[in-house]
């Protein structure tokens, strides 16, 4: 292996690196990443099979070597700890949320980051089935200072789900006390089918994005939860339906918070993949369509669509890259200047990380270090798992256009 084998637009603005080829063949299919103050975490997801290598780089170390990286298989630690998407950090414990081993499962899967990184003694497993047969499936997770929010999204390929389970960081991780769920279809049998969610330090919510697949119906319906109550009380639970704000705001994949905005990333809205980016202004009336904005990033440049998570660095706000069409994956980041009007195009840049390197597209999710932010690999074409990781200078104004 190469240490200095990297490709790069402009030195060190983007830089490539085929974790699969460099590193380990296994180290492909990923979906979200972490920063603990250090380290790098990639999620592992599906690498042509349902997977379980977590992979870890050092940052004070070079990007493009070998030594960098780490990889470590969950299996070691339960041979069921396979296909998660992203998850949450608490600050010490990185929690991955359990999405489908081959099966849709609950095993949530704990890592103390102040312990060793490949010692099975660090990491820990919870199976929220025990808690409820129907928790498992989830999409992200979302912490509140206190409690980690597993979002709900499938029992199976074919029915979707809203039950949310809570883990108390406070309590035993593997004690059941420790542990609740709430089914939000109680509420509202829309409610369901829920990819990731965000904290804006009062709140939590819950991205709206699939209800029923069997007849493409897509989810409008944000569910915000008030942390000062009762998990199981329905008061502390309110629902508002984006269509209020545009008939055609449904769909979304993960969100940021800004200090006073939250970012919603649009994905599939049932017409097709789109890029009606959705921000609601937290000091107003949550239930209220004059506290929400739409930009359409397809307005400056058609193929600006298909998001898949977002990042936020401090200013600006970082629309992940996925698939523009069935099939037809992209790399283009999308980047919202905060302090600029959310409505105006001067606002607005894209940097095209496919012009670097054709296989730069299909990410999930990303993170931010203070200075770059990455992109983890998931897939370049429908079956075809990634290893090609990109990271981005962010500073640096001149990929953008």
């Amino acid at each position: 292996m190469n240490p200095n084998k990297e490709a790069s637009s402009r030195g060190d603005d983007i830089v490539v690196y085929d974790l699969a080829a460099e590193v380990d063949p296994r180290c492909k299919g990923f979906s979200g990443a972490f920063f603990d103050g250090r380290y790098l975490y990639y999620i592992p997801l599906n690498n042509g099979q349902f997977h379980g290598c977590i992979t870890r780089y050092d940052t004070e170390g070079a990007f493009a070597d070998p030594a960098s990286w780490r990889v470590f298989d969950l299996a070691a630690v339960n041979a069921g700890c396979r296909g998660f998407v992203n998850g949450a950090f608490d600050g010490r414990y990185l929690y991955l949320a359990p999405y489908c081993n081959g099966e849709h499962h609950g095993r949530v899967t704990r890592y103390d980051t102040c312990a060793e990184f490949a010692d099975p003694a660090s990491w820990s497993v919870f199976d929220s089935g025990h808690v409820h047969a129907d928790s498992k499936g989830f999409i992200g997770a979302v912490y509140d200072d206190r409690h980690v929010y597993f979002a709900p999204y499938q029992l199976n390929f074919g029915q979707h789900h809203g039950r949310v389970t809570r883990c108390d960081t406070r309590g035993e991780f593997a004690d059941p006390s420790s542990w609740a769920t709430f089914d939000l279809t109680a509420l509202d049998d829309d409610c369901r089918g829920f990819h990731g969610g965000v904290f804006d330090g009062r709140y939590v919510y819950f991205c709206p994005y699939l209800v029923d697949p069997a007849q493409s119906l897509f989810a409008s319906k944000v569910v915000r939860y008030d942390p000062r109550k009762a998990f199981d009380e329905e008061t502390a639970w309110t629902i508002y339906d984006l269509t209020a704000v545009n008939p055609t705001c449904k769909g979304f994949i993960g969100a940021v918070f800004d200090g006073r905005h939250i970012y919603f990333a649009p994905y599939n809205n049932g017409a097709g993949r789109y890029g009606q980016v959705l921000r609601y202004d937290a000091q107003q009336p949550f239930a209220a369509a004059r506290s929400w904005d739409v930009f359409d990033t397809c307005a400056l440049d058609a193929e600006s669509r298909g998001f898949f998570g977002a990042v936020f660095d401090g200013r600006f706000a970082y629309f992940i890259p996925h698939c523009k069409a069935p099939n037809v994956y992209q790399g283009q980041v999308v980047r919202c200047d905060t302090r600029g009007s959310f409505t105006s195009a001067t606002s607005w840049k894209f940097c095209d990380t496919a012009a670097v390197h054709p296989h730069n597209k299909g990410f999930i999710g990303g993170a931010f270090d203070g200075t770059y932010m990455y992109l983890p690999p998931f897939e370049t074409e429908e079956g075809k798992p990634s290893g090609q990781t990109v990271r981005l200078r962010v500073g640096a104004e001149g990929i953008w256009t």
